[in-house]
């Protein structure tokens, strides 16, 4: 089966969206879990929890506004509970979207810019890079927090023996 590039970007928002929810999944059997998402990894960033919140809302952005759609509430709290409610939320409004009920372009603010991109550009070189900045900016909280989690908690694809490795 034949994949095209704009279905293997969907695809890459879809994976890594579950890649979010099978964290924090994990992330809430640990006594804990809520503790660990108020760290940062630097005085002057986001801490863990309101980056898993702003890169799970980026699935959201990736797909909804590309197709036209009303993107969810953002969250008021960022407790381990509240934030795989939010993941779940987006899973299930963005599982039906497909590429082909995406308008030209995409009109949307990078920080305090303002930009127009075509669909899949904004998709690619805006939507999908944040979203993965902002899990990995919640990964490195966790890691320097000292939650257990490795690359294969991170992409899902890599295995690694949890017991000889220090990924």
């Amino acid at each position: 089966m034949t994949v095209s590039a704009d279905d293997a970007l969907i695809d890459s928002v879809r994976h890594y969206l579950s890649q979010i929810s099978s964290v924090l999944h994990e992330l809430s059997k640990h006594p804990r879990a809520d503790a660990l998402l108020e760290t940062a990894i630097a005085p002057d960033m986001f801490n863990t929890g309101l980056n898993f919140a702003v890169g799970i809302q980026f699935a959201a952005r990736a797909l909804c506004l590309p197709a036209s759609m009303s993107l969810p509430e953002f969250p008021e709290t960022f407790s381990c509970a509240q934030l795989r409610l939010f993941c779940d939320e987006v899973s299930a409004l963005i599982a039906p979207i497909s590429g082909s009920a995406f308008s030209k372009e995409v009109m949307h603010q990078a920080g305090e810019g303002n930009l127009t991109q075509d669909s899949f550009d904004y998709l690619a070189r805006f939507a999908l890079p944040n979203m993965i900045f902002h899990f990995t900016m919640a990964y490195a909280g966790l890691r320097s927090a000292g939650y257990e989690i490795g690359k294969s908690d991170f992409d899902g694809l890599h295995v690694y023996d949890k017991a000889n490795s220090k990924h």
